[in-house]
């Protein structure tokens, strides 16, 4: 059961030229837009903008431009430190320290000059030396050399140093301070003011610029700079925007752009399909009228071409009474198809076209499986002045081929570029040209996977003069659809 639609558009559709740019911009924008989530220029703004508006950030950055030295534990410190220093008791012990008088008398009171000094005191004071001294021969006894003894020592200088010392208020005093936990208390803190890190905490906090020269100053600048960054302005109105819906939805899976000197074997075979997979060799069937010879498939400017030629060579024709049969044939054309290397259910499949010359010569983008149907046309040129070209699917269904076709015309097809679009789902297919929907296919949905083919054939003989014909496709692309 076959169904025949026209579709008109006016006078032509949207530019190619624009529609293709738009593409580009789109495509290009959109790997720009994902290389640059993963960078360290984003990576860097993001941390700055969540440290910045985070609560103690900010809090630190209250406390810097509102706080006062003399409301800080170390302003106490210095204050505790000040006050103890300036005490008579500690200035006391300070001046006698320095004046190196506390190390003389500690050394005084360790040396054995001290000890013996002690003790011969304590025997001029004894019973013992005053019984000695009331005898006649106290001169020959040892008494009297202990005596003679200590008063030498009395006169050293470092004990008449000690003995007049010790009777001094400022040492009486330095006595009793040390050892004490205010004296240690005042050296504990002498100790922390004299830190640099100390001095530079009262020198920053006593800075009336001491934010400006904060890094909490440094990193807010920083950020504001990471604001102005073209790249970063660019990033946040386009995810604002958000204009990759669509773009998001693709994923690419095959694609050539023909930038190579000779055609990507890996990518494309010659011929169609079912005569390289069952004889390795080219056919093709007895109705057309053209042979497919690699030599009239060329790449040039990044464009591949299929040249159609009025040129005489012998191939092989197969028909379903004789089988495959040698002939000679007056014209020549090219095919090219992924049926070796690519295949895919479902998806979106395109590709910028352009055809020098339609009827008799059919140019087509089509799509088959491992079998002559399911066939799908994503499009091929059907009218004998180029403005038409027809698009649908071909189905067996119970024995039976089923077509479903649309006609679509409103533009000069042939000798400009298009791009001709098809998207396939489980639902339906929707054709596209220039990114404009030209017809829907929802009743006959082929659920095989599928692999692109180009060519021209020659149904007919065409008329005199209207060869060589070409057919240039400047890229090709397929997507599958992001499971979301």
């Amino acid at each position: 059961m076959a169904s025949l639609f026209g579709i008109q558009f006016g006078s032509k559709f949207p530019s190619t030229k624009q529609y293709e740019a738009s593409i580009d911009k789109g495509r290009a924008d959109y790997e720009k837009f994902i290389n640059f989530e993963s960078s360290e220029l984003l990576k860097r703004y993001e941390e700055l903008d969540g440290l910045i508006h985070s609560g103690d950030f900010e809090n630190k950055v209250r406390e810097l431009k509102n706080a006062r030295y003399k409301d800080t534990p170390q302003w106490r410190q210095l204050d505790q430190y000040r006050v103890l220093k300036s005490a008579s008791d500690i200035k006391t012990y300070l001046k006698f320290a320095k004046a190196g008088k506390l190390e003389r008398m500690q050394q005084v009171a360790k040396s054995d000059t001290y000890k013996d000094y002690l003790d011969l005191k304590k025997f001029v004071n004894s019973a013992e030396f005053h019984s000695a001294k009331s005898k006649k021969d106290f001169k020959q006894s040892e008494a009297y050399a202990k005596n003679e003894s200590y008063k030498a020592l009395a006169k050293s200088s470092d004990i008449k140093f000690y003995l007049a010392t010790e009777k001094k208020q400022d040492y009486k005093t330095v006595l009793k301070l040390a050892n004490s936990e205010r004296l240690k208390s005042f050296f504990e803190l002498e100790a922390i003011v004299q830190t640099p890190e100390f001095v530079e905490h009262k020198s920053f906090m006593e800075d009336k610029k001491r934010f400006a020269k904060s890094n909490e100053a440094h990193l807010i600048k920083e950020f504001e700079g990471l604001k102005k960054n073209e790249e970063i302005k660019w990033y946040h109105t386009t995810k604002k925007k958000n204009p990759f819906q669509e773009l998001h939805k693709w994923q690419v899976t095959f694609e050539d752009d023909f930038d190579a000197i000779t055609l990507d074997n890996s990518k494309w075979m010659t011929g169609y399909y079912w005569g390289k997979a069952l004889m390795n060799d080219t056919y093709v069937p007895a109705g057309e009228k053209q042979f497919f010879r690699d030599d009239n498939i060329e790449l040039r400017d990044s464009i591949a071409r299929i040249h159609t030629r009025n040129e005489s060579v012998k191939g092989k024709s197969w028909d379903l009474e004789h089988g495959f049969t040698t002939r000679r044939f007056d014209y020549t054309s090219g095919l090219i198809s992924t049926g070796q290397s690519f295949r895919q259910k479902y998806g979106k499949f395109e590709a910028k076209v352009k055809f020098s010359a339609s009827y008799p010569l059919l140019n087509a983008f089509w799509m088959a499986g491992e079998k002559m149907t399911p066939h799908l046309d994503i499009f091929k040129s059907s009218s004998k002045n180029g403005k038409s070209v027809e698009c649908g699917v071909h189905m067996e269904e119970k024995g039976k081929i089923v077509k479903s076709t649309r006609k679509v015309s409103g533009a000069k097809f042939n000798n400009g570029f298009f791009i001709y679009s098809c998207e396939w789902s489980p639902e339906s297919i929707v054709w596209k040209i220039n990114g404009q929907e030209v017809a829907r296919e929802s009743g006959h949905i082929p659920s095989e996977p599928m692999y692109l083919s180009f060519c021209t054939i020659l149904p007919e003989n065409p008329d005199a003069g209207s060869l060589p014909a070409m057919m240039e496709i400047d890229w090709v692309r397929c997507f599958k659809k992001v499971s979301e």
